[in-house]
């Protein structure tokens, strides 16, 4: 009996010590980030934009009506990363006490495009 719970405890103190120990990355571009959550988020506005459902407008509309300016210089700890249908890479994070998520090159700088072949 006394196993699982060790084993509990275990796993929350790893996982407490590797959330601590994520480093902190600087927002290096002056972009807009969705409020709302994960980078969930942005993935489904992403691939969603033809969807032109009641459903689909109101939440668009919301989610760019509340968008936020992202100031650069601002450190901020990424909480997660998502892809959409078109490969685009997003990431979430706390800025302020609100959950934002918005493309990685926000963080990231733009990813680098292959040289063509001579």
């Amino acid at each position: 009996m006394k196993r699982p719970i060790a084993a509990a405890a275990a796993f929350a103190a790893i996982s407490a010590l590797a959330c601590a120990a994520a480093p902190a990355q600087t927002i290096m571009y002056s972009f807009t980030g969705l409020p709302g959550g994960a980078a969930d988020t942005c993935k489904w506005f992403d691939d969603n934009l033809t969807d032109r459902s009641i459903g689909a407008l109101t939440r668009q509309t919301d989610l760019l009506y509340n968008r936020v300016a992202l100031p650069p210089d601002t450190p901020v700890a990424v909480g997660g990363t998502a892809t959409t249908e078109q490969g685009e890479a997003l990431v979430d994070f706390k800025l302020g006490s609100r959950t934002i998520c918005t493309a990685a090159e926000a963080i990231y700088g733009p990813t680098p495009e292959p040289s063509a072949s001579p």
